[in-house]
């Protein structure tokens, strides 16, 4: 027979029972009664075997003492053990020579010569000791320098279940306890400070440990005990963590197949299917997209969209309240009956399935599916070692979700703008359909932005004669400061005689004529340019030449703006007041469009000027999953009216905070026709569609200066709502809104009905007029705004 060698040359090894002998006949001085007495009669027996006590060779010496050695190994394996379904073996030291194992152990592992089939190799090439070794050195510290080290040597293997055909995993432990080791020559002294370790793990970092006690010195007699432990489950646990984890797409087919083997190994069954279903959301829509879908067994068969909503909204509603997989063993007609969804799984030759809910935080984001073609197949039993992926597959899916979430605020960031939450939907839409096309090869081109049907309702709310306010600060700044430079001028003349000074002097009284009258542009731009540069340079060069009206000059500096060397304060005075209302306004109009979008939601735009001006659109295109009628868009007319109401009485109390009292006027367009509105890209804003639906933008941009027919009086007035409307029906609703309004003492009983000036490209226009009640007596609710409900 062929001798046993070590897989190392460095390594001198011999296979020997000695060590286990040594136990026994301890064992048989110092263990309880009961064992000391069986120890002893074993021990004495094998005494008379001397060959089981030397050291052996090779196998002639085991098969004659086979029974024997049965008998020693069985101290070792106790019956708890099972030879049938346990893995355990004992080995040459240092060998792939098996000498002894338990049934399955010799099936799954030993070939016909009884050497392992897989041979690991334990070297790792960042120590620069590898792990064979270190049983050695644990040995030899253990032994030789009193060193406690704790652990045994494990790795993984894999191999074929033959009966499955699935791969399993298996952990294999090197456990030395029953080899000793011989020195062969002297052992040189070691310190603390060259040997510190307490794992043997950590020996394969010890540098210079061969150099100072190299292996060729040694001697290993005794054998390994090879124990291994199922631990499939763990292991495909692991490989399903790690493609997950670094996985970018929970569609890519290669990772999908290698998903679907850890999934068969889980259950057990090599020809199970798996299936992925994720319930994708971008901005609170679902994406039920064939990009997303193909590797699912619920919806990638369906054609449709519709059905495949059907067919998510089933399965969101199926694990509602639920945590738990259903198991439908045996899919038949009953069960088809009961759950619709089934018949697509049907379609497709299986006759059993398990439904796995992928759920974080109560919120479904996905289904995993495992079907096969026999009825039966899939039984309770298989759900349990899937269950325990599914925190796994809920990450990948979150992370998916949110690399597709990114890529979709990237192109609608790239073509649209930031838009509102109404309608976010929409241009969401389009961006995955951009991606899916050119992810698909095709031509990719964002699509146009479109709603059709919705009806517009218009608002503005301007600071009345706010050019005119603005053009009296600017009088009333360069006439403070034409007064002050014409002082220093008057002054220096009575110190000087330069000739300049004349000129200057002519020249301030010039411009303070021109500023006391209608300050023309060309005018300020004149007087603007004499302050900032030609009085600055002479101010300067007077309090070189004339040092007792240095005070004086310097004091004029410092009333001055020092950056635009003009005095600016009382337009300063005006734009504080401009901006505290347009705040003010912005503010309310902001936090009153919270209330608007609970009634329906719609589309809303706001711009800021000398006021503020906003757009609404509401229509069935702008939120097709919730049902629409004219009761909304009456509601929506409602708040319209009121919140108008309000913003005028705001803007009354702040005049107390003014610089400026300043005053509003309310307008109001109403139109009862649908219209179409699209995104204009290069704009970034909502427009209107077609030629008849220009007239409406054309009358918004017209009438917030128009006049009463045969008039000079302005439609608009502070402390009043004006309504512009062309048809009687459009009058018809306001008239009700308003006696409301009236009755509610918001609106005072002052209502005009006007005929308008004929404007350029519109004619026929009329208006409903009424007052503001400043300090109305109403029934409010929370947001200080007259109750409405639809039925108004």
């Amino acid at each position: 027979m062929e001798p046993f060698l070590p897989k190392d040359p460095k390594i001198r090894t011999s296979l020997s029972f000695r060590p286990l002998v040594n136990a026994i006949e301890k064992k048989a001085v110092s263990g309880s009664k009961g064992a000391s007495k069986l120890y002893a009669r074993l021990f004495a027996r094998i005494r008379r075997y001397p060959e089981l006590l030397a050291t052996i060779d090779n196998e002639d010496i085991l098969a004659q003492q086979a029974e024997w050695v049965d008998m020693l190994m069985t101290t070792l394996f106790p019956v708890s053990v099972s030879d049938e379904k346990d893995l355990y073996a004992v080995g040459v030291p240092f060998s792939y020579k098996v000498v002894y194992a338990s049934q399955l152990f010799r099936e799954h592992f030993l070939d016909e010569a009884g050497n392992l089939k897989y041979k690991p190799e334990y070297n790792l090439p960042e120590h620069p000791v590898n792990f064979e070794h270190s049983i050695a050195y644990k040995l030899i510290l253990s032994k030789f320098y009193n060193q406690k080290i704790d652990g045994n040597i494990s790795t993984i293997h894999h191999f074929i279940n033959e009966e499955t055909g699935l791969i399993n995993y298996v952990e294999l432990e090197l456990d030395p306890t029953f080899i000793d080791v011989i020195a062969l020559t002297e052992l040189p002294e070691l310190g603390a400070q060259k040997i510190h370790c307490c794992n043997i793990s950590e020996l394969s970092k010890i540098d210079k440990l061969e150099e100072y006690l190299p292996l060729e010195n040694f001697r290993f007699e005794g054998f390994t005990i090879v124990r291994l432990k199922d631990v499939t489950h763990r292991e495909v646990l692991n490989k399903i963590k790690t493609t997950l984890l670094e996985l970018n797409s929970i569609q890519d087919n290669t990772v999908f197949a290698r998903l679907e083997r850890d999934i068969q190994a889980l259950i057990g069954i090599s020809d199970a299917k798996m299936g992925i279903t994720p319930f994708f959301r971008v901005n609170n829509q679902y994406v039920i997209s064939e990009e997303f879908t193909k590797h699912s067994l619920l919806l990638h068969p369906v054609n449709g969209m519709a059905t495949r909503q059907d067919l998510c909204k089933a399965f969101i509603d199926l694990f509602k309240t639920s945590d738990r997989p259903i198991l439908f063993s045996e899919i038949n007609e009953s069960t088809i009956k009961e759950y619709q969804f089934l018949e697509r799984i049907l379609e497709q030759g299986y006759r059993s399935a398990a439904f796995f809910p992928l759920k974080d935080d109560g919120e479904l984001l996905g289904v995993l599916s495992a079907v096969h073609h026999e009825p039966c197949k899939l039984q309770a039993q298989h759900l349990e070692p899937v269950t325990s992926s599914l925190p796994l597959f809920v990450l990948a899916l979150e992370k998916s979700a949110e690399i597709l979430a990114n890529e979709v605020d990237k192109v609608v960031k790239r073509h649209f703008t930031a838009v509102q939450s109404s309608v976010e939907w929409k241009f969401t839409e389009a961006a995955l359909h951009y991606l899916l096309n050119k992810r698909m090869g095709k031509k990719a081109k964002i699509e146009q932005i479109v709603f059709d049907q919705v009806y517009p309702l218009f608002g503005a709310i301007d600071i009345r004669n706010s050019s005119i306010e603005r053009n009296n600060a600017t009088q009333k700044d360069l006439l403070e400061q034409l007064e002050a430079t014409g002082e220093i001028i008057r002054q220096a003349q009575q110190l000087s005689s330069l000739p300049i000074l004349q000129e200057v002097a002519y020249r301030i009284e010039k411009y303070r004529y021109s500023a006391s009258n209608i300050l023309f542009t060309g005018d300020e731009v004149t007087i603007d340019a004499f302050l900032k540069e030609e009085m600055v340079e002479l101010l300067e060069h007077l309090k070189l030449i004339l040092p007792e009206m240095k005070d004086r000059i310097e004091q004029y500096f410092q009333q001055i703006d020092e950056k635009a060397k003009l005095m600016v304060h009382h337009r300063h005075h005006f734009e504080e007041s401009i901006t505290l209302v347009n705040q003010e306004l912005s503010r309310f109009i902001d936090q009153e469009q919270e209330t608007a979008q609970k009634i329906y939601p719609h589309y809303f735009e706001r711009f800021v000027t000398d006021g503020i001006e906003f757009n609404m659109y509401i229509g069935q295109s702008i939120t097709p999953g919730r049902p629409f009628d004219n009761f909304f868009l009456k509601n929506l007319k409602m708040w319209q009216l009121t919140t108008m109401a309000n913003a005028a009485i705001l803007v009354d109390q702040l005049q107390e905070k003014l610089p400026i009292p300043l005053q509003t006027t309310q307008l109001i367009l109403a139109h009862s026709t649908p219209l179409s509105i699209s995104f204009r890209n290069a704009e970034r804003k909502f427009d209107v569609d077609g030629a008849y639906n220009i007239r409406y933008e054309i009358i918004k941009k017209r009438i917030d200066k128009v006049h009463l027919k045969n008039s000079n009086e302005r439609l608009t007035q502070p402390g009043k709502i004006a309504i512009v409307y062309s048809q009687p029906k459009e009058a018809s609703e306001y008239l009700d809104y308003i006696e409301f309004l009236q009755n509610k003492k918001l609106l005072k009983d002052d209502l005009e009905e006007l005929e308008l000036e004929e404007l350029q490209g519109v004619v026929g226009l009329k208006a409903l007029r009424v007052g503001i009640n400043m300090v109305p007596a109403v029934s409010e609710n929370e947001e200080g705004l007259p109750k409405v409900t639809a039925s108004a």
